[in-house]
């Protein structure tokens, strides 16, 4: 069963070189959760992001939410199709994301959270200059995938995970299992927190509500569903609907650009 999470498709602009450098400056940078077709690698330049990732792909049973604060001198390499949401946690910052093709990461390249040694925090700082040549690029990659092969990964604790990232991993539990997703309240007493708490905390870190998120995902894994090959009435019934109807209305209600 495939993950809701959307796909960020990064494929189509590796396909010349096998990487993609994306920068970022924007103040008050967040991204809701999502994943690519490929590797990468994410390091802040200046000030601190917070990134959440899930530990297993595809929406595995045993997956965990992690959590790791970012500053100049860290970064997280994440497998192709981890799901992934990452903020600002500073009032500015400048970081980068290195899309990699799979043939350019290879083999044996550990994945993670990761301390960057002085020689791979000038690799990178030469990566986001502005005037880099392309093909000064494509050896300074390649230079820095050995380099990250000897980096210090670090351990990233499950429990520091935001209690909304908790939140979406159950209701992704859920729908792998193909059972009811829990209610705002029954998943509040089963994080053990109150309903408001929640409530809270979602409109804080993910900028809307557990009710609004929770049906992002079932619209999204209803579509996927769907483009598997399955009927209305058949995805109906897999998801716990009362009738075709009323998932018809749940996809209508929820664009597919925001599930």
């Amino acid at each position: 069963m495939k993950s809701p999470a959307v796909l960020s498709a990064k494929l189509p602009v590796l396909a010349q070189q096998g990487f993609y450098v994306q920068r970022s400056r924007l103040a008050a940078y967040e991204s809701e959760w999502h994943r690519h077709d490929c590797a990468m690698l994410l390091w802040p330049q200046t000030g601190a992001l917070e990134t959440c990732w899930n530990s297993g792909t595809d929406v595995e049973e045993d997956s965990r939410v992690l959590r790791a604060r970012l500053t100049r001198g860290n970064a997280v390499l994440l497998p192709m199709g981890t799901e992934h949401c990452t903020r600002t946690a500073t009032r500015q910052q400048r970081h980068g994301e290195l899309y990699l093709a799979p043939e350019v990461l290879g083999n044996g390249v550990r994945l993670g959270a990761m301390r960057l040694d002085p020689a791979a925090i000038a690799m990178l700082d030469a990566l986001l200059a502005p005037t880099l040549h392309t093909r000064s690029a494509a050896t300074l990659v390649d230079a820095l995938v050995e380099q990250v092969r000897s980096a210090q990964f670090v351990h990233v604790p499950v429990a520091s995970a935001p209690i909304s990232c908790q939140a979406v991993a159950e209701f992704r539990r859920a729908l792998l299992r193909e059972e009811r997703l829990p209610s705002v309240p029954e998943l509040a007493c089963s994080l053990g927190v109150s309903a408001r708490t929640l409530q809270r905390c979602f409109e804080a870190e993910l900028g809307a509500t557990p009710v609004t998120v929770r049906r992002r995902l079932l619209a999204a894994h209803a579509r996927t569903l769907l483009r598997e090959g399955c009927t209305l009435a058949q995805v109906s019934r897999r998801l716990d609907f009362s009738n075709s109807g009323h998932l018809s209305r749940l996809l209508k209600s929820v664009p597919e650009s925001t599930s």
